[in-house]
């Protein structure tokens, strides 16, 4: 016969407590998948401005969904340079590129003391991107990774599958799309001929694709076909529109993909972007004010011999003196022609480019001697021809321009998460593009260390 204390009874209240805490830890748990057995996609849609997202008459009812059922910010700062592998670079490494050493579509190289400087495309990664990136740390965890399009991402060596800018007609991700009838040999070879259009349809059936076939755990998808649009046709025209109509029906392919492969309820979507967009009116021609001071000539069509040159990237231009013996030398001379001319909003000295988000020239060789921003209804040319410093936009010129200073709202992006672990109707007002990584890092179950951006916890719950 079991008599009944108060101290008997208190210790079965405590027992029956911490069996409730244990039944109750486990729930949650159960509730809680690891990483392996879940997926984040992580699409960018190039040049695709906040101010264009916020026109609700933008016909986009995938994205519309999935930002309806998830979390979204009004603005997305992005980093200087506002072009389009920095910011990447930016997007997958939570530091701006005075950290992660890409300031170019490419690799910015010297070839000699009176020649103008050469960006090489389709170097390796490795001599690029100078930080781990998010999908490093995912495979260096275990967890499989693959990208279509992401740059840049030359022989990197930490994604397990793969469909490129530049496809290889060798690749395994490629042949087996070959032999699923979903791309014909002839046409990956030939691949960059293409339309960017068409080439938007195969990368999004290629990312199809590796989800169903391969169940990545983490996979980044570049969409390009906007960008091409925005600088022919300029940004909010009717071909605009559309070109981000065409990107969302390609969004919808991922996330049929996503379903089929009975991932849905452990996907997470994050999409975002790399820039946003501005027309112009007229065109610096800051290479011809050099060659008028004497610092550049062209000889023929093509060549130019110089001690200075400006590399264009749309609304700003980065000034180069090409034989460092002539730094001291040259520098205020070169500053002074080009502080005075029409459209030039500033002239940006080394000793303030940390300000800006820019590494030194001692810290990164392919960093500039000075950093120019045009003004509002301007952009840059690399033109060394002609006699004007300063001239309206030609009719086949570039209708719609990007690289501007990032604190043009024109600049800002789009940023929206959607799918598990995301709390739904979440609002943020502006946040940075150094804010991704460290919260897909996050929600695959990563830290992300020496980053410059957080984990936004107020869209995760």
């Amino acid at each position: 016969m079991l008599i009944r204390t108060r101290s008997t009874s208190f210790y079965f209240l405590c027992v029956y407590l911490i069996l409730l805490v244990q039944i109750g830890a486990g729930a949650a748990g159960a509730d809680e998948l690891p990483a392996k057995d879940r997926i984040v996609v992580m699409i960018t849609v190039d040049g695709f401005p906040a101010w264009i997202w916020n026109d609700p008459y933008l016909a986009v009812p995938n994205l519309r969904k999935l930002a309806a059922n998830g979390a979204t910010a009004n603005a997305m700062k992005v980093s200087n340079p506002s072009v389009t592998w920095p910011n990447h670079t930016t997007l997958v490494t939570g530091v701006p590129p005075a950290k992660h050493g890409v300031l170019y579509n490419g690799l910015l190289t010297h070839p000699g003391t009176d020649t103008p400087p050469v960006i090489a495309q389709w170097r390796d990664k490795k001599e690029l991107v100078r930080v781990p990136t998010v999908y490093d740390l995912a495979f260096q965890a275990g967890l499989t990774t693959a990208h279509v399009d992401w740059i840049p991402t030359t022989n990197a060596t930490t994604f397990n599958w793969d469909f490129p800018e530049r496809p290889n007609p060798q690749g395994v991700i490629e042949q087996e799309m070959v032999k699923a009838g979903i791309v014909s040999a002839p046409d990956v070879v030939d691949f960059n001929k293409r339309n960017p259009q068409w080439r938007d349809m195969v990368w999004t059936d290629a990312a199809a694709y590796i989800v169903k076939a391969h169940k990545p755990n983490f996979i980044l998808f570049h969409l390009l076909n906007t960008d091409a649009t925005n600088h022919k046709y300029g940004p909010g025209t009717w071909a605009s529109y559309t070109a981000y109509a065409y990107a969302d029906s390609c969004i919808r392919v991922v996330m049929d993909a996503v379903e089929a492969a009975g991932l849905k309820d452990r996907a997470t979507f994050f999409i975002v972007t790399d820039h946003g967009f501005k027309t112009a009116k007229r065109s610096i021609q800051a290479n011809v004010v050099l060659r008028k001071a004497g610092l550049l000539k062209t000889v023929g069509p093509m060549k130019v011999i110089c001690d200075a040159y400006t590399v264009a990237e749309g609304g700003s231009a980065m000034v180069y003196i090409t034989d460092p013996a002539k730094r001291i030398e040259l520098a205020p001379k070169v500053k002074s022609v080009l502080a005075g001319v029409e459209g030039i909003a500033q002239v940006v000295e080394p000793a303030d480019y940390h300000a800006f988000g820019y590494p030194t020239p001692k810290e990164n060789n392919q960093s500039p001697d000075f950093l120019l921003f045009a003004k509002p209804d301007y952009s840059f040319s690399a033109s060394a021809n002609g006699d004007l410093d300063v001239v309206d936009l030609a009719a086949d010129a570039y209708k719609g321009n990007h690289g501007y200073i990032n604190t043009d709202p024109q600049l800002d992006g789009i940023f929206i998460a959607s799918g598990y672990g995301i709390s739904p109707g979440a609002r943020l007002d502006h946040i940075t593009n150094l804010d991704v990584a460290p919260t897909v890092a996050k929600v695959l179950g990563l830290q992300m260390p020496n980053v410059d951006g957080r984990v936004l916890t107020e869209i995760l719950k």
